[in-house]
């Protein structure tokens, strides 16, 4: 079986193009020959340009599956870079088309599912995004024509995907009922994402005082800040508990300052971007991992990471992590910006002697039947075949 795949761009810092890799090596030795093509990036202004204008390379491409014929084309993230025009030439060729729906969007043009007031929209794409200056839009005057041209893009993208498409994949169950009931597809099915085991799994969790992690972006959606209002009621039950922030982004100086405002300074370290390796070492020392997103996740990495480790989480009861954890049993969830709640979520952890252990060990089982790659792989290629049976019984 010959898969294409289609994205925007392989060297992008969306993980798509790190997701792509890794499932091809998963999917050659089940007899499933993966190629990769993307619009590529040719320097900032190409960049930019090739949203717009990228009619010759997507030409190109449309000529190339009408003479080549692969058995599936599967899509990623085509509406970042226009245009879905390939899919129409795989459609006219009786080509199963399929696209996985990695992020918010074809139901969002923001992408961040983020309102005026800093809450999570309950509407989705629709007028009301034209005037409303959601988290994600770039602001001021000089910007409405940019945001307009956006709103009109996606909105012509879903019209066409809607008619283009045999099957959406939905990393999540959450996202999945946005498709239907924004975009209105009906042909949806759930896949969620996968991450591989470590090569040498962690040992059991550090004894005391508890270690506390996040890894991940630091920006406002993400949450920091109510994560590190929440260390001092911590502290209060565990005085030389610790928090290590890995990660970078343009809330660091900010997160910093708030650090030093409550007094956290010798209780908080910000180590920056970090490395698969030194991250690796830092799951050994952490007993709890916290994502305290504002946004609605979809399926993140960061979760399943933890998970392959043996760590329990505590996250944000929102979007696709409440499918991820296990409430009380491999994890915890919180309520969305509860400073207090999340505190008393991980004091819950270490309050019985052997909780956290317990709940690491449940999430590292979970992750080994639900989201590691030979799982991943294995649906995929049902989905494949199960296309390929309709199209020839048609």
């Amino acid at each position: 079986m010959r898969v294409l795949h289609l994205t925007d761009d392989l060297q992008g810092m969306s993980g798509v193009g790190s997701y792509l890799l890794q499932l091809r090596e998963h999917l050659r030795p089940r007899g499933i020959e993966c190629e990769l093509s993307s619009q590529g990036d040719g320097g900032p202004l190409a960049g930019v340009l090739s949203r717009w204008f990228s009619v010759r390379h997507w030409k190109t491409l449309a000529n190339r599956i009408r003479s080549e014929k692969p058995d599936i084309l599967h899509a990623h993230n085509l509406w970042m870079r226009l245009s879905p025009a390939p899919l129409l030439a795989a459609r006219r060729a009786g080509i199963p088309v399929v696209m996985t729906v990695h992020d918010y969007h074809l139901v969002c043009p923001r992408k961040w599912m983020i309102t005026t007031a800093d809450l999570p929209c309950e509407t989705g794409f629709g007028p009301r995004c034209l005037v409303s200056n959601c988290r994600g839009e770039p602001e001021g005057w000089v910007s409405l024509p940019y945001n307009d041209l956006r709103w009109v893009k996606v909105g012509g993208h879903r019209r066409m995907l809607r008619a283009w498409v045999d099957l959406f994949i939905s990393p999540s169950d959450h996202l999945a009922s946005w498709l239907g009931r924004s975009l209105g597809a009906r042909n949806v099915v759930t896949l969620p994402n996968f991450t591989k085991a470590p090569d040498r799994p962690q040992g059991p969790l550090p004894g005391p005082p508890p270690s506390i992690l996040f890894a991940g972006r630091l920006s406002r959606e993400k949450g920091v800040h109510v994560l590190l209002q929440a260390m001092p009621l911590i502290l209060e039950k565990h005085p030389r508990a610790r928090l290590t922030v890995a990660g970078d982004g343009s809330q660091r100086t900010y997160l910093e300052q708030l650090a030093r405002t409550l007094g956290l300074e010798s209780r908080v370290h910000f180590l920056g971007r970090c490395s698969a390796e030194r991250l690796n070492d830092l799951f050994a020392d952490t007993n709890v991992v916290v994502l305290p997103t504002l946004w609605m996740e979809n399926c993140p990495l960061a979760v399943l990471e933890a998970m392959a480790q043996g760590r329990p989480v505590v996250a944000t009861r929102i979007g696709g992590l409440p499918e991820l954890i296990e409430d009380g049993v491999s994890g915890a969830l919180f309520d969305r910006g509860d400073a207090a709640d999340l505190a008393a979520k991980i004091l819950d952890l270490f309050s019985v002697p052997g909780r956290a252990e317990a709940a690491g060990e449940r999430a590292r089982l979970l992750h080994r039947s639900r989201f590691a790659p030979e799982i991943h792989a294995s649906r995929l290629q049902g989905i494949y075949q199960s296309l390929l049976t309709h199209r020839d019984q048609q």
